[in-house]
């Protein structure tokens, strides 16, 4: 009996000692979430294998260690860990992140998990075209990384303008009205949208989105500038028609203008360039009295009157033997002439009523004279004159007659009557020279026009059939709209497949609606929004010029003929109408010529002008370049807007695929 006691103590004692040797054991019965947000809990489950130990809980973030959890277990094997995420306690801790569980010598580690304090936007705004004085309606729903619905707020900056506006954000969703200034300048705007949230007065959480809006130039007001109230019949008055929009600055553009008496009736009608000089001149004779300048540009009208002077001025001639004064001034004229001939002066007074002309006799004994007139405004000499053979030099008025001057149909009659005989007795031989000049003339005109033809033919290309031409004139009574434009330069002689390849590689343009304008080696698709209808052109021009680079590069790679070229996006304002569906547009602002002057320099790169590029700086994006000593911006990408979601995504996938690997 003592015998089996010994061994039961002994059997007892060695299954101490091994238990004692078995290390205790930890394990995660509940994983931690795959994205958190600040102002979440991180929430844990461990399983003991038995108590007494320490239960040390450490997070670990990238490069970044932090204890969230340190306790001895004396009475419990299920230990619930419960962490909040804020600020205070994590600080920057965020990113790529797991729990290290340490439970005597045992430790294991929870999956990875992602902490973001990210709001996702998703902003929607029906236009980026705006009036000055009109309202901007901004939706948008706001997101957190953990994927709940923000509540929270959200702020709208305007910085050029110091305008910020905010609100609540409520379930997500927020919406707000913004009033723009009605003097505010034309031109691109940064709008930034921020959405946060807040705990203990702490931005926890926060997402910004940057929209691009663009003020149009509305026309406010027009003016005349005078170069004087006064103007002397005679001499020129010069002005200018001014236009200005809504903050007072200068609009380029066309005007028309009128210039009418007191009694409405018009003298001159014109168009006109805004800030051009032009010029009025007054004939000698115009009546005294005041007079309007009436200018009319974008729907406003405006008048500025002018006033013409008294202008008392003879006309001199002399003409063989006789002097002949007229009145060609807009009063009687009343001055006494002085007639110097030879040295001997004679003065003559007299009255001539407007229009009217006298004549008068000069007489002076045989001889050569120097003649001098003037009234001491006016002036004319002649070194010599033959005058009527007299004893004394004298000045005699001539009595109108018959066949004195201001009765000259009687020499008028003489003259038609010679005319009729020359013609009657010449008329056989000018036909026939018509004739012989006619057969000549048709038959150069006939190998003119064949030669024309193969010319014509050699550089014909068919375009597609359902292609829009744009067509550039002078268009007065069309809409004056923002539009994209792509320019094509086409730095080689196209030959073989580059000839028959061309309308292919412009495909994405008549597919988009373009319409497409030819000028020498320019190609040119416009995006007007009278053909694409609608005014968000920007990002399609630039996708589109990416299209066509690409199958340039596709032919240049498959063909001998290669193409040299450049490529320029660019946008700005036309004037346009559609008529027979043909677009006619003018070009304002050098809209066309800056889109040329950059596909000049681009040596197959897609150049954005600096307006296109903070058109589209939220989407496009470009490295910033100088040319020529032009700023341009070479396309690199268009951004994809949704990347952070895509991150996520792919994490969230990552992670699926790993429980999946740890499962089997």
């Amino acid at each position: 009996m003592v015998k089996r006691l010994k061994v039961l103590i002994a059997v007892l004692f060695f299954s101490l000692f091994f238990v004692n040797m078995v290390s205790a054991e930890a394990w995660l019965v509940k994983e931690p979430s795959s994205i958190y947000s600040f102002g979440d809990n991180l929430e844990l489950t461990a399983k003991l294998s038995e108590t007494g130990k320490q239960l040390e809980a450490r997070l670990n973030c990238q490069n970044e260690s932090k204890i969230i959890f340190f306790q001895y277990i004396s009475n419990s094997t299920s230990i619930e860990i419960v962490y909040p995420l804020t600020k205070t306690l994590l600080g920057e801790f965020k990113g790529e992140c797991k729990v290290n569980l340490k439970y005597g010598e045992d430790e294991i580690a929870s999956q990875y998990f992602l902490i973001s304090d990210v709001i996702f936007l998703n902003t929607e705004l029906k236009d980026r075209y705006f009036e000055p004085g009109k309202d901007v309606e901004i939706k948008g729903r706001a997101e957190k990384a953990n994927g709940q619905l923000l509540e929270g707020f959200y702020e709208i900056n305007i910085p050029e303008i110091n305008f910020s506006k905010g609100g609540n954000v409520e379930n997500g969703i927020f919406s707000a009205n913004i009033s723009l200034p009605e003097n505010m300048k034309a031109g691109n705007y940064l709008m930034n949208i921020n959405a946060y949230q807040k705990n203990e007065g702490e931005i926890i959480n926060k997402g910004e989105e940057k929209l691009s809006i663009k003020i149009k130039q509305i026309p406010s007001k027009i003016d005349i500038a005078l170069d004087n109230q006064n103007v002397k019949p005679g001499t020129n008055l010069s002005f200018k028609i001014m236009l200005y929009d809504q903050s007072g600055e200068k609009i380029e553009g066309e005007a028309s203008y009128l210039i009418e008496n007191s009694d409405s009736v018009a003298l001159l009608k014109s168009l006109s360039k805004i800030d051009v000089q032009e010029m009025f001149f007054p004939e000698k004779n115009l009546t005294i009295g005041y007079y309007k300048i009436k200018a009319y540009s974008s729907g406003l009208s405006t008048e500025r009157q002018f006033y013409v002077e008294e202008n008392e001025e003879a006309e001199f001639k002399i003409m063989n033997s006789a002097l002949i004064i007229k009145n060609v001034g807009n009063v009687p004229y009343k001055k006494a002439v002085q007639v110097s001939i030879g040295g001997t002066v004679e003065i003559i007074n007299h009255e001539l009523a407007l229009g009217e002309e006298k004549e008068y006799q000069l007489i002076a004994p045989k001889g050569t004279y120097s003649i001098k007139i003037t009234d001491g405004a006016s002036s004319i000499e002649s070194e010599s004159a033959g005058l009527i053979t007299g004893r004394a030099i004298a000045i005699r008025a001539v009595r109108p007659g018959f066949f004195a001057r201001g009765k000259i149909f009687a020499w008028v009659f003489l003259i038609l009557v010679l005319g009729i005989f020359v013609f009657l007795t010449s008329r056989r031989t000018i036909k026939g020279k018509f004739v012989l000049n006619d057969r000549l003339f048709g038959k150069a005109m006939k190998e003119e026009k064949k030669d024309k033809t193969i010319k014509a033919s050699e550089l014909a290309i068919t375009p597609r059939r359902d292609a829009k031409i744009a067509e550039h004139s002078l268009v007065l009574n069309g809409q004056k709209q923002d539009s994209a434009v792509i320019c094509l330069k086409i730095k080689n002689q196209l030959d073989g497949m580059a000839k028959l390849n061309i309308e292919g590689i412009l495909g994405p343009a008549y597919d988009k609606k373009a319409t497409i304008y030819r000028s020498g080696d320019y190609i040119i698709p416009i995006f007007s929004p009278a053909m694409t209808r609608t005014f968000q052109n920007h990002i399609p021009a630039v996708k589109t010029a990416m299209e066509i680079q690409k199958k340039i590069e596709e032919h240049n790679q498959k063909y001998k003929d290669k193409i040299e070229y450049g490529l320029s996006v660019h946008h700005g304002n036309l004037v346009s109408k559609i008529h027979n569906d043909k677009l006619m547009f003018t070009s304002v602002e050098n809209t066309i010529a800056t889109a040329k002057r950059i596909a000049d320099i681009s040596e197959g790169e897609i150049l954005l002008s600096k307006a296109m590029h903070e058109k589209t700086i939220a989407e496009v994006k470009a490295e910033q370049e100088k040319k020529n000593g032009i700023e341009v911006f070479r396309v690199k990408q268009v951004v994809d807007r949704e990347k952070n979601t895509s991150f996520i995504q792919g994490f969230l996938k990552r992670q699926e695929e790993g429980k999946m690997k740890n499962s089997q």
